[in-house]
């Protein structure tokens, strides 16, 4: 039972503010205090380990999906029984990439309500010290190498995979073609979205460490 609800407390999101009627803070203090404490856990909700793996798992269930698919071509193109074959490669590759596109879909949902949330506790008020925490900058130069590397492993895959669809004595089957290309473009879709998430968080969070006049929204305190 403790575990299921530790389990449930950290999937759990930090709520958003409550709306202007609603809130309670005795003081600018104890606003800022609850202000910098939630958009760190936010911050940490955006680029966590676990998101990042989470990525990673839809990427590779992915490849496997489109392994499938290349699977499946290979077995028609041999036919007879290759046919029967090549039945069961193609359901197996829908029981893998649709479950994989779900999982994109709340990876990317997930990560919509994350953003929504840091910007709406970010116009209650500024505070620069605190707010250093939010930029989270080692974790996204972490996402950051691991996503290029992975972005220069699916274009080096693309790359060799075009190479061996050219017609010639070497060249390969169609289905070895949609098999390699499959693989290499998961690797390099999966690599950009983890880049984008990094370049995104740090150019907002540059965003909100930047002084400004005044911030749009109201607060208790200016």
């Amino acid at each position: 039972m403790i575990s299921k609800v530790s389990v449930a407390g950290r999937l759990r999101l930090p709520p958003p503010p409550p709306p202007p009627h609603l809130r309670s803070w005795p003081d600018r203090e104890a606003l800022l205090a609850d202000r910098a404490a939630t958009m760190a856990a936010l911050a940490g909700r955006r680029l966590g380990i676990g998101r990042l793996v989470l990525l990673w798992l839809t990427g590779a269930v992915a490849a496997l999906g489109w392994a499938s698919v290349g699977l499946a071509i290979q077995s028609f193109e041999q036919g007879g029984l290759g046919q029967v074959t090549g039945l069961v490669a193609l359901f197996l590759a829908a029981v893998l990439l649709i479950p994989a596109g779900v999982a994109l879909g709340y990876w990317l949902e997930r990560g919509r309500t994350v953003r929504q949330r840091l910007e709406a506790w970010a116009e209650l008020d500024q505070d620069p010290p605190r707010d250093l925490r939010v930029r989270a900058h080692g974790r996204s130069v972490m996402w950051l190498l691991l996503s290029v590397v992975l972005c220069a492993l699916g274009v080096w895959a693309t790359a060799a995979a075009w190479t061996g669809a050219a017609p010639g004595p070497g060249s390969v089957t169609v289905g070895e073609t949609v098999y390699a290309l499959g693989l290499a473009v998961t690797a390099l879709a999966t690599g950009v979205l983890g880049a984008v998430q990094s370049y995104a968080h740090q150019a907002w969070s540059g965003r909100l460490l930047s002084p400004v006049p005044e911030r749009r929204g109201g607060g208790a305190h200016r």
